[in-house]
């Protein structure tokens, strides 16, 4: 019985991960194409293969921070109301409609702290990483709701943010009945700071990277990681979804309005 509700809980994560997946292929498309052009030798293959191809390390990280997840979150007190809802058959809208509020109020506050950043940086970037109307399009912003919000959230949090926490409990804490507050936050950073890093690889693609860039990109994206992480350890793994959410779709309207006035 435990193994079945285990692999139905596994079933229902990698569902919504999959559709997260899913809105990264019209993001990537253009970006692909970009690439191609500049390979001296193209490979012989279909474009779609090479598209499904580029989504399967994506899908390998989502099925292995699934996995970790479900094995560490619930030991260390950490919440996930699906989770729940598939462990216990629980209804869980009752708390998540309490905690919705400060996930959408973070966001848009730290969206807000982006703009106010992206300000400061524009005169400084190149062209490719300039604020624009284009660079919040339809595309964008559907890809940083569903597959920052929902892909990234799992890896960084629920997967790796967990898996560090309960690392460090074990080797520094391992008589404490619970981790202290101290290696959650110290989790949150490091998990803040791959978060980061892992925008390096998109962020090359648009330019030379330079300090100034490399200094915006941790700054900008460690900022985000930390409220996210703090959201997941007191107000659950949806929660900081949203907020993710909220963030991408704070910004767009903030981009869009600027450039309209």
């Amino acid at each position: 019985m435990k193994n079945w509700i285990f692999q139905k809980t596994f079933l229902a994560f990698l569902c919504i991960g999959l559709i997260g997946i899913g809105f990264l292929v019209p993001a990537m498309i253009p970006l692909l194409e970009e690439q191609l052009q500049s390979l001296p030798n193209v490979p012989d293959l279909p474009f779609e293969v090479l598209v499904i191809s580029s989504l399967i390390n994506p899908m390998i990280l989502l099925i292995i921070a699934i996995i970790v997840g479900q094995l560490t979150a619930p030991r260390l007190k950490l919440d996930s109301y699906l989770y729940h809802h598939m462990q216990e058959n629980k209804s869980i809208w009752k708390t998540f409609k309490s905690n919705l509020p400060i996930g959408i109020i973070l966001g848009v506050i730290v969206s807000a702290i982006f703009f106010s950043f992206e300000l400061i940086f524009q005169p400084y970037l190149p062209e490719t990483l300039k604020m624009s109307v284009e660079s919040r399009n339809v595309v964008n912003t559907l890809n940083g709701i569903f597959y920052g919000g929902i892909v990234e959230e799992l890896l960084l949090r629920w997967g790796l943010m967990s898996l560090l926490i309960w690392i460090m409990w074990k080797v520094f804490q391992r008589s404490k009945s619970a981790p202290s507050a101290a290696i959650f936050w110290i989790s949150i950073i490091i998990s803040s700071i791959l978060f980061a890093l892992g925008h390096l690889g998109i962020n090359m693609l648009a330019a030379p990277l330079t300090p100034l860039i490399l200094t915006r990109m941790l700054l900008l994206n460690g900022i985000a990681g930390i409220v996210f992480g703090w959201l997941y350890w007191k107000k659950g793994l949806e929660i900081a979804m949203i907020s993710h959410a909220a963030l991408h779709i704070t910004t767009t309207i903030i981009t869009n309005i600027w450039f309209l006035l």
